[in-house]
């Protein structure tokens, strides 16, 4: 009966040494992670790695051909710049009356459908004509598309990719670009301005339109999204060609001719960047 009060302390102290243990070990464990989380957001904020391919890598080059007109658009000519090359090419052909000059990009692999949703157009796939599987392809790896503005105008784009290393044609999805892939395009009625008081009116409402902000912001990524990867950027091993219509010159009628002007303007470019590449010595 003596040593029963001193049993109860041993137990009370072996179980306060457990408690004591688990507390240092969760603490431990906490502090690590954060520790982690930090040191990984911090890498994640480094600038992005500057592109190996630039407009000053074409400083020799100008599309021209018998039945075109080329129109040199600007662009940034820094090593951080997507776009690399920029023209609004017409041609010499009663074709242009209807179409008008189409605009053509040669741009770092970037995904174009969903960055046109970003800016509130719907992207319609019309056809495509990639290899697929084992199928067999006939035609250039292209994917045609129409797209529709908030305000109704209807467009006619044109996207191939390329080879960065000698401008070859290749049969990745454009879609498949992690630069800038989104979920669900973000609500117009919601801009980023931080908290403010207006916030707590719908409360639930903006806390949902901010995650989905966030979310589209880390490429619908989940590392990315809790800040442990740096978002997606363009490639700079393919490049993304891409031909578009003037917004409004897309009619119920005359689709299949602003299709046709949208493809031979996208082809005339693509050839003479081959060309060009080729005469440069970068072909393989």
């Amino acid at each position: 009966m003596n040593d029963r009060p001193q049993d109860a302390a041993r137990r009370t102290a072996r179980t306060g040494g457990r408690r004591e243990r688990w507390i240092a070990a969760t603490l431990v464990f906490s502090v690590a992670v954060v520790a982690f989380w930090e040191i990984m957001a911090n890498r994640s904020r480094r600038p992005y790695e500057v592109f190996q391919v630039t407009a000053a890598d074409f400083a020799g080059f100008m599309p021209a051909g018998d039945g075109w007109e080329v129109r040199v658009l600007p662009v940034r000519n820094t090593r951080i710049e997507p776009n690399i090359l920029a023209y609004e090419v017409r041609a010499r052909s009663p074709a242009s009356e209807i179409s008008g000059p189409v605009l053509v990009r040669l741009v770092h692999g970037y995904n174009m459908p969903d960055c046109m949703r970003i800016k509130r157009y719907r992207v319609d796939l019309v056809k495509d004509t990639r290899a697929v599987g084992a199928q067999r392809r006939c035609e250039r790896p292209l994917q045609i598309w129409r797209l529709t503005s908030a305000t109704g105008d209807k467009s006619v784009w044109v996207t191939g990719m390329l080879r960065a290393g000698d401008f070859r044609e290749s049969d990745v999805d454009v879609c498949a670009m992690a630069f800038p892939r989104i979920g669900t395009p973000d609500d117009p009625s919601w801009l980023p301005e931080g908290l403010k008081l207006s916030s707590f009116k719908h409360p639930v409402r903006n806390f949902r339109w901010l995650l989905r902000a966030k979310w589209n912001n880390a490429r619908c990524d989940l590392a990315t999204f809790l800040k442990l990867r740096q978002p997606a950027w363009a490639s700079d091993e393919l490049l993304t060609l891409v031909g578009g219509s003037d917004e409004g010159a897309l009619r119920r009628t005359n689709e299949a001719a602003v299709t046709e002007a949208v493809l031979r303007a996208h082809e005339f470019v693509y050839r003479q960047l081959r060309a060009w590449r080729e005469r440069v010595g970068g072909a393989k």
